[in-house]
C-alpha cells in the first residue's frame, strides 16, 4: 500500500507545462483563385514545424494525437472533413509514429452557397500536438481566412498528387486469420514497400516488417490496439510518380466491421444479436432508417456488467424486437481511440454510456445505472419521435460541482466499493472504545487518502491527455499490469482477513487491526485503496460530471477541483460517522462477531479477484499467459500461507527465517514471472 501511495504522489508531478511556446506555426490559406457560387473551393490548414518537430497523421501510430479544427464561423458555407496528405514514418527510441515535418497542408473542401456574394471570413480554432525527441506539447490557435466570391483570391500552391483522397484508389483482395493479414499486390503498379494503415489493426512497428512473397504482402496483427474482425481496410502508400495512393482491401467473406452490406445483417442486429460497433456500422444502420442502440461497455467496468441484467428482462427483449432496433456494442475493454473520440461527442470521458440514435433526432442518453423501465421508456420515446433525457451542458458550474459531489457519495453504493465496506465496518467497531480524538483523526486521514488519490488520478489523466492519449475515467483498467496488480492485492488482503497470515501493523488499518500510529497510516492507505477499487464503477450522474470536468476547455485547476469534490463526496459518509461516533454506537459491541465478519469479508475480495482475472482474459490475447496467471494466483496464495504458518511468532528464529525466506522467493518469483510475460 505504501508503494501505491508513493506512486500516486509521483503522478501529481506529471502535469505537462502547457505554457510552453509553440514551435509550430498554423494558419488558414486559400488554394482556389476563383471562388464560384454553388461550387466547392479548396482551403488548407498550413502547419509549419520548426526543425526536429513534427505533428501527426490521421492515424498517429503508437502515440500522439491528430490535428483537429473547431469552426467558430463558417459564414454560411459547409466544410468537409480533412483531406490528408500522405505521411512519413518516424521511429523515436522504439516509439513509432506516422507524422508530418516541416510544412504541411491539410486540405478542406468548402461548399459555397449558390447565392453567396461579396467577401466572407472563415474562423476557427486549430488544435494540434507537436513533439520532438524531448517531449510533446498540445497547442491551439485561432485562425481565420478572408475570401471573396469571384476571381482574384491569393492562392497557395500545393501538390495534388500528395493527397490520395484526390486520386483514384486501388482495390485489391485480402484475407485475415486473426494473426496475419495477407493482401494481394495490385497488378501492374510499382508501389512503395511502406504501407500506412488508416486503422490501428496493425502497429506502426509491423508496417516496417511487411513481407512480400509470391505477389502478396503479409502484415502481422500481433499487439495491435484494434482487433481486425472485418473491413473497411485501407492503406496509403507512395506510387511510382512520387505521390500517394489509397489501397482499399476487400477482405474475403467479410463486410465492414459491425456494418451491413444489405438488410440481412441489419435485421440480425435488430432481432437479438449484438453487433460490434464502428462508425461505419452506426452510419449504415441509421442510413437504413433503423433506430440504433449503442452500448459503450468494457469488461473492467463493473457498472456496465450490472447494467446488462436489463437486457434479459422480457419487456426489454420485446421492445428491442418489436421496434426493430439495431444493437451495437462498443467494447472499450482495450484502449481504442475511435471509441474514446465517440464518447467525447456525448460529453463523456468514461463508461458506462448507453445511447439511442435515430436520424433527425437528438441522441437519447440513458442513465449510468440502467433499469429495464428506463430502456423501454426511452425506446418508446425515440420511436415516437420524442426527445428523451437528451444530454445538456446548460447547467451552471456549481450545478455540475454538486452533481460531482453526489456522484462521489453514491460511489459507496457501487459494486466496486463493496469489498471495502466490511473493512470500514470493522474499523468502526474496533474504534468504538477509542478516544474521540482518535476516531476523528482516522476519519480525516481516510478522507485525505481518498481526496489525495482522486487528485493524483486527475493529474495523471491531465498529463496523459496533454501528451495525446485518449484516456478517461477508469483508463488504468485497460492496462493488464494494473489489473494484475489489483488482482494480487485483493487476494493478499482476502487471505489476511481469512486469518491465513497477518499483513502487519504498518498496514493494519486495512485489516482493522491497528495500534494508534499504525491505525492512522492504515486509515489513510485504506482511503487510497478504496479509490483504487472504485474507478471501474460510475455512479448515477457521475459520468456526465466527469465529462464536464475533463472537457478540453476546462482549466487544470477546475478539473482538479472537480476530482477533489468527487473524493470528498465518497469520503463523506465515513467522515460523518467519525465526527458523530454515537452513530457508530448502533453497531454491536466488539466481540466474536467481528472475527466472523472479518473472515466473511474475505470472500467479496476473492470474488473481485476472480472478476479481475476475467478482465485479464479479455485484455491479454495470449491464452497461455492467462493460464499461467490463474495458476500463479494459487502459488501466491501458497506463499502467503507459508508466511503465516512458519513465520508466526511462536516459531523458532530458524523456522521464521526459512519460512519467510521461502515465502518471499515464491511470491516475488511468481510475480516477476507473470509481469515478465505480460506485454
Amino acid at each position: 500500500m505504501r508503494l501505491l501511495a508513493l506512486g500516486l504522489l509521483t503522478l501529481t508531478t506529471m502535469v505537462v507545462d502547457l505554457a510552453a511556446a509553440a514551435r509550430t506555426k498554423v494558419d488558414l490559406v486559400n488554394l482556389t483563385p476563383e471562388i464560384r457560387p454553388g461550387e466547392k473551393a479548396l482551403i488548407a490548414l498550413r502547419y509549419r514545424c520548426d526543425p526536429h518537430f513534427h505533428i501527426y497523421w490521421k492515424n498517429p501510430g503508437d502515440a500522439g494525437a491528430s490535428p483537429t479544427m473547431e469552426w467558430t464561423d463558417k459564414a454560411g458555407t459547409k466544410m468537409s472533413d480533412f483531406i490528408w496528405p500522405g505521411p512519413q514514418f518516424l521511429d523515436q527510441a522504439g516509439v513509432s509514429n506516422f507524422v508530418y515535418e516541416a510544412e504541411t497542408l491539410i486540405l478542406i473542401e468548402v461548399a459555397i452557397p449558390a447565392d453567396k456574394t461579396g467577401t466572407f471570413t472563415l474562423k476557427g480554432k486549430a488544435e494540434w500536438l507537436e513533439c520532438d525527441d524531448k517531449g510533446c506539447w498540445p497547442h491551439d490557435a485561432l485562425v481565420e481566412l478572408a475570401l471573396k466570391v469571384g476571381p482574384g483570391n491569393p492562392a497557395q500552391k500545393y501538390e495534388a498528387k500528395l493527397y490520395p483522397a484526390l486520386r483514384p484508389a486501388l482495390t485489391t483482395n485480402g484475407a485475415s486469420d486473426g494473426k496475419f493479414l495477407t493482401v494481394e499486390l495490385p497488378a501492374g503498379r510499382k508501389l512503395s514497400a511502406m504501407w500506412f494503415p488508416e486503422r490501428n489493426f496493425i502497429t506502426p512497428n509491423a508496417t516496417i516488417k511487411q513481407k512480400v512473397v509470391d505477389g502478396k504482402m503479409t502484415f502481422e496483427l500481433k499487439e495491435a490496439t484494434e482487433t481486425l474482425i472485418a473491413g473497411p481496410v485501407r492503406f496509403t502508400t507512395r506510387s511510382e510518380d512520387g505521390g500517394f495512393v489509397d489501397i482499399n482491401v476487400k477482405l474475403e467473406g467479410s463486410t465492414p466491421k459491425g456494418a451491413s452490406s444489405g438488410s440481412a445483417d441489419v435485421h440480425k442486429g435488430a432481432t437479438g444479436d449484438w453487433l460490434p460497433w464502428s462508425p461505419e456500422a452506426q452510419a449504415a444502420a441509421l442510413a437504413d432508417g433503423k433506430i440504433v442502440y449503442v452500448d459503450f461497455t468494457a469488461r473492467w467496468c463493473a457498472t456496465c456488467q450490472v447494467n446488462k441484467r436489463v437486457y434479459t428482462q422480457e419487456d426489454v427483449i420485446k421492445a428491442f424486437a418489436t421496434k426493430d432496433i439495431v444493437r451495437l456494442k462498443a467494447d472499450w475493454t482495450k484502449k481504442d481511440d475511435i471509441i474514446a473520440k465517440e464518447l467525447l461527442k456525448y460529453g463523456r470521458t468514461g463508461i458506462p454510456l448507453n445511447v439511442i440514435l435515430r436520424t433527425g433526432q437528438a441522441p437519447a442518453i440513458l442513465s449510468e445505472a440502467l433499469t429495464g423501465t428506463e430502456v423501454v421508456e426511452a425506446l418508446n420515446a425515440v420511436s415516437a419521435g420524442k426527445p428523451y433525457q437528451v444530454s445538456t451542458t446548460s447547467h451552471s458550474f456549481w450545478s455540475w460541482l454538486l452533481l460531482a459531489f453526489g456522484g462521489g457519495v453514491l460511489l459507496n453504493l457501487m459494486p466496486c466499493v463493496f469489498p471495502m465496506i466490511g473493512l470500514k465496518v470493522l474499523g468502526f467497531a474496533r474504534e468504538a472504545g477509542s478516544s474521540r480524538r482518535t476516531v476523528v483523526l482516522h476519519g480525516v486521514l481516510y478522507s485525505l487518502g481518498v481526496i489525495f488519490s482522486f487528485l493524483a488520478l486527475a493529474a495523471l489523466i491531465i498529463a496523459l491527455k496533454s501528451g495525446g492519449s485518449s484516456v478517461g475515467w477508469g483508463f488504468q483498467m485497460q492496462s493488464p499490469g494494473f489489473v494484475l496488480g489489483t488482482c494480487v492485492l485483493m487476494i493478499v488482503l482476502g487471505l489476511s482477513l481469512a486469518g491465513v497470515f497477518e499483513i502487519g501493523t504498518g498496514l493494519a488499518g486495512t485489516a482493522a487491526e491497528a495500534d494508534d500510529k499504525g491505525g492512522s497510516w492504515g486509515a489513510f492507505f485504506s482511503g487510497v485503496l478504496a479509490t483504487a477499487v472504485a474507478t471501474p464503477c460510475t455512479a448515477p450522474g457521475l459520468g456526465a460530471a466527469l465529462g464536464f470536468a475533463l472537457d478540453k476547455d476546462r482549466s487544470t485547476p477546475a478539473t482538479l477541483l472537480f476530482f477533489a469534490v468527487i473524493g470528498l463526496g465518497m469520503a463523506l459518509p465515513y467522515l460523518f460517522l467519525s465526527v458523530f461516533p454515537k452513530l457508530a454506537a448502533l453497531l454491536p459491541k466488539p466481540g466474536e462477531w467481528m472475527e466472523t465478519l472479518k473472515q466473511a469479508m474475505a470472500f467479496p475480495l476473492f470474488a473481485y479477484a476472480l472478476y479481475l482475472l476475467w478482465v485479464l482474459n479479455a485484455l491479454v490475447d495470449d491464452a497461455a499467459w492467462v493460464r499461467d496467471a490463474s495458476l500463479g494466483m494459487a502459488v501466491l496464495a501458497t506463499a502467503c500461507w507459508v508466511w503465516g504458518r512458519w513465520g508466526a511468532p511462536h516459531r523458532t528464529d530458524r523456522e521464521r527465517l526459512y519460512g519467510k525466506g521461502a515465502a518471499v522467493v515464491m511470491f516475488v518469483g511468481t510475480l516477476g514471472y507473470l509481469y515478465a510475460g505480460l506485454n
